[in-house]
This record gives C-alpha cells, structure tokens and sequence, in this order.
C-alpha cells in the first residue's frame, strides 16, 4: 500500500468550498486510497462528504460509508392514474400511513429473520432491542414516502427512501472503536483481518436489513391502497436500489473495494433511482458503465443549504409556496423547512452533469410526500 496521492475526479458544476476541499485532500492522500470521485450532488458532511466515490484495494474505511448503511430507494407503479390522488383520498392516505409506517418505531416489535447473523452479542443485542421496533419505520431526516406522477403516462408511482434506522450507526460505531488509524474521523480495517471481515459481515446484515424494511413499508402500503381503494401495486415492475455501500469490483482490470456513500451504483445496464426534493421531479435511469465514475452516479439532488442555514431563512409561508400543488401534512409545514426544494441543488443540473454516466428511463412528478422531519 503506497501512500501516494490518489486520482481524483468531480461531476460538480459548483467550486468546492473550502471545507469541503479539506475532507477531499485527506481522503486523496488517506492509505490505500487509489481514486476519490465526487457526484454532482456532493456536499459536505461529517468526516467523508455525501456524493463521495472512493477505491481501495485492501482497507475499508467505515467513514467513507456513512451509518445508513443500505439506505436506499424502491419504486413501484401503482393500478391508477395520478389524477385519482385528490385532497379527499390524500387525507384518508396521510391519517393511515401515521400508523401503518411510524416514523420511528413501532409500538409492538417485528421479528425478521435475515441470511447473516451479526458477529458479536452487542450488535446482536441491538438487534433484537432496537432493530424489532424500527423495522417498517420510515426515519427522520431526508427520508420519505411519496406517491408520483409519470410525466408521460400519468400513471402513480409509489416511492420509498429508508434505510437500517439505527442499526446502521450502531454497526458503524462498534466497528469504528475497533478500527486502527491515526485520524478519527479516517479510521480503517483491513478487509482480510478478522476485524474486517467481521465488519463486511455486519455492513451486508445492515443492507439486507434496510431492503427488509423497505419491503416491510411497501407491504403495508400495498395493503392500504388494496384495503382503501381497491388499487393494485406492479411489484414486477419495482425498482429496488441503495446508496450507502461497499462493493468489491474491477474496474479496468483492478480489483476494488469500492465505498460509495450517498451514490448510486451504475453498471451498464443496472436500473437506479435519483429522486429530487420534495417539490421536484424524480428520475430513474440505467447506467452507462461509465469506469471513469467507478461505475457511480448521484443518489438525489444533494443539498446547497444545511438543515440549520434551511430552519432560519426558510418560512412556512415560502415553503408553503413552493408546495403549490403538492400533498403534504400541513401541520409539520414549520419542520418541513429543512427539507424545502430551495435547500436543495437544482436536480434538472445535476442530471445535465451526468448525461454520460446514466440515461433517462422515466420521470415522475409529486404528488403526495410523506415526510418524517
């Protein structure tokens, strides 16, 4: 492992701004770090920005993952055209769904199983304490349920954005105490040590536990929309994607632990989801295998406004105006700022910026968000 300064690429329109300039240098001279490529969505978080591509050969650097580990989105088409959604059906959806998929625990546990166990008691502990209650719960933050309109159908769409609640910090820190490093904020296993092996074994029970809770969600939506309004849900036709992963591949005939944190993996021909704000349009796209990207693109529309800077200049009555035409819950508009379009980049940008990494498939409008801010 040689400690030599990696290759680096950035799909951003945008200068860098000086912190976020800082977090890319450590990464690119960070141990066995061989590339660091950032998604035009890229913005600045803890340790290791969002939008972050980086490789390496042997070590695996939980930072460069994030704690949601498996967060992800799911899309499926519903039997009905958009133009059903009305303010009538809209409240009877929203009264529904706050029961049927809490935001952030369950009041009674769900046992699932899953085809790994986690490598020590604590997690396990965790597990069984925590996990149980969260599965089938949507999250705070940026994640969401919303129903959309295919521009050129019209037809519904059903939209999921969740991930491993707080199974994924768990893991992440368990792991990170046991990592070797001199930097906090980059510490790293070797994927051959007992340590690393034992942290990949817990990163790929968090995945499979946030695709259980996707499914989980989209179970009980299929029921409602089933119960309620006598809709069918195309499971056959869903796409199922995440965005918070390690991947071992090749690119250009070398083999990669490739860490993505808030990007979306893009092989030739691999169907993905990259969702806008709650106010803007949403695409699904395939990949064009671009190796250049590491086969990456942008997971969403990436923030321009942190959360706090959002709460102190964003109105409820400016958020109100950029929902115009959208079904929210009226009574969280005052939280819901964090989470106003103007927070976010422009999405019809960042897809300009990656017309050589994905191709288009279909776009969908909003027409309901269901939102746990």
């Amino acid at each position: 492992m040689n400690k030599s300064k990696a290759s680096y690429r950035h799909w951003m329109s945008e200068r860098l701004t000086p912190e976020l300039q800082q977090q890319t240098q450590r990464l690119l001279h960070a141990k066995d770090v061989k590339h660091v490529r950032l998604m035009a969505d890229a913005h600045l978080a803890n340790d290791v920005c969002v939008g972050c591509v980086l490789a390496t050969e042997k070590l695996i650097y939980p930072a460069a993952i994030g704690g949601d580990i498996g967060c992800g989105m799911l899309s499926v088409p519903l039997g009905v055209d958009a133009d059903f959604i009305q303010s009538q059906q809209a409240e009877v959806i929203f009264k529904n769904l706050t029961h049927l998929v809490p935001i952030v625990k369950q009041a009674q546990g769900i046992p699932f199983e899953l085809d790994r166990k986690l490598s020590n008691e604590r997690l396990q502990h965790i597990a069984l304490r925590d996990g149980c209650y969260q599965l089938g719960t949507l999250g705070r933050g940026n994640h969401f349920l919303e129903l959309q309109r295919c521009v050129d159908t019209e037809q519904l769409w059903l939209m999921i954005h969740t991930g491993s609640r707080g199974m994924g910090p768990a893991i992440r820190d368990y792991h990170l105490h046991h990592s070797s490093g001199k930097s906090a904020s980059l510490k790293y296993l070797d994927i051959e040590s007992e340590q690393g092996l034992a942290y990949f074994n817990d990163l790929c029970w968090a995945r499979e536990y946030a695709n259980a809770n996707r499914l989980k969600i989209l179970e009980r939506c299929t029921a409602l929309f089933h119960d309620l309004f006598s809709i069918s849900v195309d499971e056959s036709k869903m796409i199922h994607c995440d965005h918070n992963h390690l991947d071992l591949i090749t690119v250009n005939k070398q083999d990669l632990l490739i860490h993505r944190k808030g990007a979306c993996s893009v092989t030739k021909g691999e169907a993905a989801i990259i969702p806008g704000s709650m106010g803007s349009d949403s695409f699904h796209v395939v990949g064009k295998g671009n190796a250049d990207s590491l086969f990456s693109s942008s997971h969403g529309a990436g923030r321009c406004m942190s959360r706090q800077l959002a709460r102190k200049t964003i109105t409820s009555n400016n958020l109100s105006k950029q929902l115009s035409g959208i079904y929210y819950q009226q009574e969280k508009l005052r939280l819901l700022t964090e989470e106003a379009p103007t927070s976010y980049k422009n999405i019809e940008k960042v897809m300009s910026l990656q017309k050589k990494l994905v191709k288009v498939t279909r776009r969908l409008s909003p027409v309901l968000s269901y939102k746990g801010t």
